[in-house]
């Protein structure tokens, strides 16, 4: 009978925890916590929000509503790091009381299990890097003690290019993908009230793309319009010889690479060339790629 007891004590005090998310005002009052849930676009193809991957982290800052960010100070306990967990739930490493109000939040992310570690001075950060997916959001005009729900987008510019087999072309595996990136300056920085990130003058120098089978991937900062250079090595049996280390180049015209669009590329490779088949852009958008000019190394 003791026993069944302490089991039901125990069974009572975890039901409460939750409650445990609230504190007494300076007048008396009971304030609850600050509640955040979020979601993005996992990935172009499939455009449909999904939950924020658990373990992923979040930096979060919270300012009155209708600051203006560049010369407005973040309310008090933010900025806050917090870590996606089931269900889409965003827990702060402390919990957020406000006082009574209404409050505009702001969050960024790397789309990792690695804080942002983004500081924002005047709404603006410090320079960004090639490589990482930034990710930002805005729920604006939530009351204290309310539910916060991030929907983040991507902020920098994401280049998929496809390599496929033509007529004449079998055992095909692409060893090597590069092409020359955008060259992050000192224009490469978020805007925190936008999500915005200036736009790279040039391209840097020929960089491998992230490999997988016959797909490389790569995210970087936005771009000017700038032409791109594309390199391609392949291991083939083409027109019935077995050839190692097969280098082809190609160079996408000038254009922009604006941030938040996802650009795909896709080459065959035949038994004399390389050719184009067809671009797109996703948001996380698409548009085409044309007018390549390909050569067969």
């Amino acid at each position: 009978m003791k026993k069944t007891t302490v089991l039901l004590l125990t069974i009572c005090a975890l039901a409460m925890l939750p409650s445990c998310q609230k504190e007494r005002g300076i007048d008396g009052s009971e304030r609850k916590a600050m509640k955040f849930y979020a979601s993005y676009i996992f990935e172009a193809a499939t455009k449909a929000p999904t939950i924020f991957p658990s373990g992923n982290k979040a930096t979060i800052i919270g300012y009155i509503a209708g600051a203006t960010v560049s010369s407005a100070t973040p309310v008090a306990g933010t900025p806050v790091e917090a870590t996606g967990g089931a269900s889409g739930t965003l827990s702060p490493v402390s919990a957020l009381f406000l006082p009574k109000g209404s409050y505009d939040f702001y969050s960024v992310s790397l789309n990792t299990t690695t804080p942002a570690g983004l500081t924002f001075i005047s709404g603006i950060s410090a320079q960004l890097s090639n490589g990482t997916d930034y990710l930002w959001a805005k729920h604006a005009s939530v009351s204290e003690g309310g539910a916060v729900t991030f929907s983040y987008s991507h902020k920098a510019a994401g280049m998929e290019i496809n390599v496929s087999a033509g007529t004449g072309v079998s055992g095909m595996t692409v060893t090597s993908i590069k092409f020359t990136p955008a060259k992050p300056d000192a224009t490469s920085k978020m805007n925190l009230s936008t999500g915005t990130i200036g736009s790279a003058a040039v391209k840097d120098v020929s960089t491998p793309m992230s490999l997988t089978s016959n797909k490389g991937t790569f995210v970087m900062v936005p771009l000017a319009s700038q032409s791109l250079n594309v390199e391609v090595t392949v291991n083939a049996t083409i027109g019935g010889t077995p050839l190692t280390g097969k280098v082809y180049t190609a160079a996408i015209p000038a254009q922009v690479y604006n941030g938040g669009t996802y650009y795909t590329l896709n080459l065959t490779v035949s038994a004399t060339s390389m050719s184009f088949t067809g671009a797109q852009v996703e948001d996380w958008t698409s548009q085409t790629i044309s007018g390549l000019t390909l050569i067969e190394q």
